[in-house]
């Protein structure tokens, strides 16, 4: 007995250890994250698509989010001051906003404090949608908001057709966070599920994207009637299926017809993270551990991402690689839970000492 409570003990330390050390890669990650996006940012708060030029409108959501992530956990003072001048660029938007602006402006509130980035976008774009009278990009087109989630849809086609559940899914995502109406957002989101093509290229990040809009809606009894994945009966059995889409535990594939290594994505593997989280971290911890691991080891020299090996850079996959990394609870988990359990067979000992 003592041999195996020795034994017992051994395999616990090494494992605080281990968890000790995904910690440590895990600030790592994001700390030289946050300052490369930090390094990047443009004057007006916003950034370049893929790296440099005039900010780009529609991308600053995701990579604030990753810069946000990243200063949650360093608490460095470089990144707060450009997580406040994205703030800004947000609140100079007009009739120009994206989807996923929505979760941005909870998040910065989240992080600065009171409600004027949230009471902004909904005041300005929500609102505007729900009454009919949002005018995307000064244009002259009032949309509301079943007009202008079937805009976004019917913008995806071809190869690029799955995409458009994720588009869908996160704009369903963050009309959750906000507050927002969430039916029509719902409703396309599921329309897209029902349409999505495993045979045709990145049904992964379509699935991704629309599990995580359904789960944080709240649509997790959502039953696909169509498409590649109508045997699935609820979100759940969606975000089973996604896990067949993981490359030796890893990375996620950005094509379902490519399962080699060497075909993982930045992209569809933080989806896929923040997809499982929203499901259910306990069931999909093993998943997301592995993906999240998957993306350190990914990091370019400069804290920058790119899409996949030997991709360039680009602050959109950067922001979404630390987004997804910083939701990961896995490494700060094991490592509580190593304390605890050594902890607890220090009780064990004493009273079987008594």
């Amino acid at each position: 007995m003592r041999y195996l409570g020795l034994l017992a003990v051994a395999g616990l330390v090494l494992g605080f250890a281990a968890a000790a050390g995904a910690v440590a890669d895990q600030l790592t990650c994001l700390q030289n994250g946050g300052d490369r996006l930090v390094a990047t940012q443009n004057s007006d708060g916003g950034w370049g698509w893929p790296v440099a030029g005039a900010s780009a409108t529609n991308t600053v959501a995701p990579i604030a989010m990753g810069l946000s992530g990243a200063y949650s956990a360093t608490g460095d003072a470089n990144q707060l001051t450009a997580l406040q001048k994205a703030g800004t660029f947000l609140l100079a938007k007009t009739n120009n906003f994206s989807p996923s602006d929505g979760y941005l402006a909870v998040e910065l509130d989240r992080v600065l404090g009171g409600t004027t980035y949230s009471q902004y976008v909904v005041t300005n774009y929500y609102d505007k949608l729900a009454a009919g009278t949002y005018n995307r990009n000064g244009a002259g087109t009032l949309y509301n908001t079943a007009d202008y989630v079937e805009l976004i849809r019917t913008s995806r086609s071809g190869t690029q057709a799955n995409m458009g559940a994720w588009d869908i899914g996160i704009g369903l995502y963050a009309a959750a966070k906000i507050g927002a109406d969430t039916t029509a957002w719902k409703n396309g989101t599921e329309t897209e599920v029902n349409a999505l093509d495993a045979g045709n290229y990145y049904a992964q990040l379509g699935l991704a994207g629309s599990i995580l809009g359904l789960a944080a809606s709240g649509d997790t009894s959502f039953d696909p009637t169509s498409g590649s994945y109508a045997s699935a009966t609820d979100v759940r059995d969606l975000a089973n299926t996604l896990t067949g889409y993981q490359i030796g535990g890893g990375g996620v594939t950005w094509y379902g017809g490519a399962m080699d290594p060497g075909n993982e994505t930045t992209q569809e593997t933080a989806y896929s993270i923040l997809a499982w989280l929203a499901v259910d971290s306990a069931t999909y911890g093993s998943n997301v551990a592995g993906a999240a691991a998957w993306l350190r080891s990914e990091q370019l020299s400069n804290g920058g991402f790119g899409n996949y090996a030997g991709d360039a850079e680009n602050n959109e996959i950067t922001g979404e690689a630390l987004w997804a990394v910083s939701a990961t609870p896995e490494p700060a988990t094991m490592l509580l839970l190593g304390s605890g359990f050594v902890g607890l067979l220090g009780v064990i000992r004493r009273r079987r000492g008594k």
